[in-house]
């Protein structure tokens, strides 16, 4: 795995919570298929006078009844239900693919923290190696008398201090390699490639001042206001809801009484709304609307300015990084050479070849942080723009 691109793939090919998102879509649809259906037919058999005294003993006057009767949707409940179930899926689609590139960014991330921490290591093996370089040439100079012994503890002192942090940054490197490994869900990663040109390239300058600003149709917004339509049929259903409905029955009866004559029977049944209107689920369903609306326009202006701060950051990092690249760390590189040369030769004390090749280390952790903040930044600019990140642009 080479770049952050496979990484996205193999993560949407393999992640558990993809699987729990199409559940979810599949639970929806479930729902629609269920408010589609009418409601089902009742059959009913009576039997009367049965068992009484006198005339009615035994089953001399029985009399029994056959029934059908079926309830009548009335004022369009079938179809408001159908319509905030469609609403749902579509919310449930929504959230499927939101669910995905947020799984897109956390990827991203994973893979440049992974990378950034292994190049965090390899600076620290740089420091052990050059710390290891000073506390030989010290020692070879308090040797032939021409450094006090306290110099060579302060070299040993820098150089156990290196190996401390090496061991630190090994640790790091392995529990960012275990991050990845579960948002990819894969077996652990033990190792990547040492060198990643991808994480090396912040690509051209961003300007946070011609950003594009984010497009109409971005996930974000489509959810909100698709949770808004949603919450809206909800509340048209409930409304419709507190129409009676009619139950139309008919059956037949016979009289055992009378010889076997039958006679057709006819019903008609109407709850009269005088106690329960739905009016609870009716002002709940208007509430929920409401709060949707609001968190919608709450949404709308987190959105906005998560994008302004993230593209501002991302000029930010893009250069500190740059500049560390093309000025501090040659500067510092530069400069450590030349004290650990000098300090050879007796021109610099130990002092400043430390102080110089603990800016040289500091240089290459800085710009290996300002690399991993472009690296994430790109993937929560694209993100927010609603589509998963591409390594060199945003």
């Amino acid at each position: 795995m080479a770049s952050p691109e496979q990484a996205v793939s193999l993560a949407l090919t393999r992640a558990p919570i993809l699987r729990s998102a199409e559940a979810g879509r599949q639970a929806a649809r479930g729902d629609r298929v269920t408010a589609g259906l009418r409601p089902n037919p009742d059959v009913s058999f009576n039997a009367e006078n049965v068992g009484g005294s006198g005339s009615y003993r035994g089953i001399a006057s029985l009399e029994t009844t056959y029934a059908l009767s079926q309830r009548i949707e009335t004022g369009g409940k079938r179809q408001a239900r159908i319509a905030a179930a469609d609403r749902a899926v579509a919310l449930t689609g929504l959230d499927a693919e939101a669910l995905r590139l947020d799984l897109a960014r956390e990827a991203h991330r994973a893979m440049a923290g992974a990378v950034a921490a292994g190049r965090a290591a390899e600076i620290a093996r740089e420091r052990v190696r050059l710390a290891d370089e000073v506390l030989r040439a010290t020692r070879a100079r308090v040797e032939a008398g021409r450094e006090a012994f306290p110099q060579q503890r302060r070299a040993e002192v820098a150089r156990e201090t290196a190996a401390v942090f090496l061991e630190r940054s090994e640790r790091e490197a392995a529990v960012a390699l275990r991050t990845l490994s579960v948002v990819l869900a894969t077996p652990e990663i033990e190792v990547l490639p040492a060198r990643s040109a991808w994480f090396d390239d912040p690509g051209p300058r961003p300007d946070p001042a011609r950003a594009a600003p984010a497009p109409p149709g971005q996930l974000d917004r489509a959810r909100l206001d698709a949770l808004i339509d949603q919450r809206r049929a909800e509340l048209d259903l409930q409304r419709r809801n507190a129409i009676p409905d009619v139950t139309l029955g008919a059956g037949l009866r016979r009289y055992r009484e009378a010889g076997g004559d039958t006679a057709f029977v006819l019903g008609l049944s109407v709850p009269l709304p005088v106690f329960d209107r739905n009016q609870g689920n009716i002002l709940r369903a208007g509430a929920e609307l409401t709060r949707a609306e609001a968190e919608a326009e709450h949404g709308r202006l987190y959105l906005d300015a998560a994008l302004a701060d993230a593209e501002r950051r991302l000029d930010q990092a893009w250069r500190a990084a740059d500049s560390l690249r093309r000025i501090v760390l040659p500067a510092a590189a530069e400069a450590a050479a030349a004290a650990r040369e000098g300090y050879a030769a007796g021109k610099f004390s130990l002092l400043e070849v430390l102080d110089a090749q603990r800016a040289l280390s500091d240089a290459g952790e800085q710009r290996n942080a300002a690399l991993l903040e472009v690296q994430q930044l790109r993937a929560d600019i694209a993100r927010l723009r609603g589509r998963a990140a591409v390594a060199g642009r945003p």
